[in-house]
C-alpha cells in the first residue's frame, strides 16, 4: 500500500462538505479548536490578507473568511477546490481559490498577513522548502500559524496504525509516519527561514470527547506528542 497518497481525496471531493464521511467530520470537528489556538495569539482577523495553504475543500478557509479575512486558498487538488468554490459562493462568502503546491506557493513575495498551514507539513515533498515560500509570501512581522504530526512511535501507531489500519477513520495511505515532524525539527526549520519561534508556544490538540455521531471532539492539550499546533512571525 502506497502511504502518503494524496490522489485518494479526490475520491471525496463531492462529499466534503455533506457529512457522510467521517474523516471529513474529523477535519470540520478540528476548525474550532484551532481557531481557538488562534484566538490566544492574535484573535483579530478582520482585513487581513490571509493564505490557507492546502485548503482541500475550504472549511479553514470559510471560518476565517467568516471573521472578515480576506482569504485565498491555494490546494494541490482540483476537485477539491472545485468543491470549495462552489460551497463558498453558496454560503456568500469571497473567497479565491488557486490551484498550487506549498513549494512553489503561485502568490508575489510580502504580500500576506497571515498563512494558516493545517494537516500540510507531514505530506509535501520538503517540508523545509515549503517554509521557506510562506516566509516568502508573508509581509514582515506578518505570522504563521500552522499543525503537523510529531515524529515518534506513539504517533506511529495512533495516527496510522489505530486511526487508518483499525478504526479507518482515515483513508488508509493518507499518511506516511517517516514524514512527520518533530516539534524541535520544524522550530528549526522555522528559525533558518526568518521565522520567530519558540517551542514553549506550541500546543498538543486532541481528542476529548465523543460527540452524538460517535465522532472525536477535539481540544487543546499540555503535551504535543502526537498532533501539535504552532505559530511562527517574520522577521521584519
Amino acid at each position: 500500500m502506497k502511504r502518503n497518497d494524496q490522489a485518494i481525496f479526490h475520491d471525496y471531493a463531492s462529499s466534503w462538505w455533506d457529512g457522510s464521511q467521517s474523516f471529513q467530520r474529523l477535519l470540520a470537528n478540528l476548525v474550532k479548536p484551532r481557531l481557538a489556538y488562534f484566538d490566544r495569539i492574535a484573535p483579530d482577523w478582520d482585513g487581513l490578507q490571509v493564505l490557507d495553504l492546502g485548503c482541500g475543500g475550504g472549511f479553514m478557509a470559510e471560518a476565517l473568511a467568516r471573521r472578515g479575512a480576506r482569504v485565498t486558498g491555494i490546494d494541490p487538488i482540483s476537485t477539491l477546490l472545485e468543491t470549495a468554490r462552489e460551497h463558498a459562493r453558496a454560503q456568500n462568502l469571497d473567497i479565491l481559490y488557486r490551484e498550487g503546491r506549498g513549494e512553489a506557493i503561485p502568490m508575489r513575495t510580502g504580500t500576506i498577513d497571515r498563512v494558516v498551514c493545517m494537516d500540510v507539513l507531514e505530506h509535501v515533498e520538503a517540508s523545509e522548502k515549503v517554509v521557506a515560500e510562506i516566509r516568502r509570501v508573508l509581509r514582515p512581522h506578518g505570522m504563521l500559524f500552522f499543525s503537523t504530526v510529531n515524529r515518534n512511535w506513539l504517533s506511529s501507531f495512533l495516527a496510522v496504525t489505530m486511526v487508518e489500519d483499525i478504526l479507518q477513520v482515515v483513508p488508509r495511505g493518507a499518511h506516511d509516519p517517516e514524514k512527520f515532524i518533530r516539534p524541535i525539527e520544524l522550530c528549526s526549520q522555522l528559525q533558518k527561514n526568518g521565522l520567530t519561534a519558540s517551542f514553549e508556544t506550541f500546543r498538543g490538540i486532541g481528542p476529548t470527547s465523543l460527540d452524538r455521531r460517535l465522532d472525536f471532539v477535539f481540544g487543546l492539550l499540555p503535551v504535543t506528542w502526537v498532533m501539535y499546533l504552532g505559530f511562527a512571525a517574520a522577521n521584519g
